[in-house]
């Protein structure tokens, strides 16, 4: 991810704790800003919400859910979270510093190396696994929220973006009420399954849905379904059938068990998914290698 150099000097600092250093990037809730800790000169991200959210009782909250997400999380494939905490503009999130990109800014180059988006698949997975032992449901698992660390050893898949995270038992994760009403949407409809976006209660199956439609659209260039009409993409991923991989990149080849595995990830009835990351990390890591091929 580039930085945008911070051009006010001095330069800002939050909570007596951080100096901003420059803009990672902004999004319609809020920014990302790179920042050094002033106690020991580490450098970090930190996000904070724009000042017009930081109002709004609803993005706070959520805000809020996040950081009690990412706080009772560790793992490699999930971000790890430094700090929390409120100044003058509202609350904070520190996480580690990461350089490389997110998986849609990677997927906008076109269709990944194969054999790639199997294992970058493994690795989400494996971050699903270790938040749905822990009682979290992610909600909202898509490229955008998936980041692409580039490493001395390589690269590491990581979950980002937990505010939209349910928790299965609100009083261990000091949740004093659910955000989430009967009926409501949350989430992002080219990757829920058809269930979510009835506004029916998401569990670890839609999660694991959610990255079934991802590494389609990691193997193929494009997500299953599509469509600009909402009420027609809910249809899609109700009722039509899984498109073939070949028919969206033309000469890939899976293995029998790689097309067993996009089947049962995106079955249409939850009860025949995988029950959760950890089930569905450990087909992917069982399959033959190599899983696909392009003729």
């Amino acid at each position: 991810m580039s930085a945008v150099p911070i051009k006010s000097s001095p330069a800002e600092t939050i909570d007596h704790a951080y100096r901003i250093e420059a803009n990672l990037g902004a999004g319609a809730e809020g920014d990302v800003l790179q920042a050094t800790r002033i106690a020991d000169g580490a450098q970090v991200a930190l996000k904070r919400l724009h000042l017009h959210r930081a109002a709004d009782a609803e993005a706070r909250a959520r805000f809020e859910r996040e950081a009690r997400a990412l706080n009772g999380l560790t793992h490699p494939h999930i971000i790890r979270m430094l700090d929390f905490g409120f100044d003058e503009r509202g609350p904070y999130l520190v996480t580690e510093l990461l350089a490389g990109r997110t998986l849609d800014k990677v997927l906008a180059d076109g269709a990944l190396d194969p054999e790639l988006a199997v294992d970058l698949a493994t690795q989400i997975a494996a971050g699903l696994g270790a938040a749905h032992a822990e009682g979290v449901v992610h909600r909202d698992v898509k490229p955008q929220n998936v980041f692409i660390a580039t490493t001395p050893l390589g690269y590491c898949a990581k979950l980002l973006d937990f505010g939209l995270a349910r928790f299965f038992d609100r009083d261990r994760w000091a949740e004093k009420e659910s955000l989430t009403r009967d009926g409501a949407v949350l989430g992002t409809p080219l990757y829920m399954p058809a269930e979510q976006s009835l506004g029916q209660k998401a569990d670890t199956r839609s999660d694991v849905y959610a990255l079934g439609v991802v590494l389609f659209e990691m193997l193929t260039g494009t997500p299953p379904f599509d469509g600009a009409d909402r009420m027609e993409l809910v249809r899609a991923h109700a009722m039509a059938p899984r498109p073939a991989l070949g028919a969206r990149r033309s000469g890939l080849e899976a293995c029998p068990a790689l097309e067993a595995l996009l089947d049962r990830s995106l079955a249409k009835q939850a009860e025949r998914r995988f029950a959760d990351g950890a089930e569905l990390h450990q087909a992917l890591v069982a399959l033959p290698r190599p899983a696909t091929r392009v003729c």
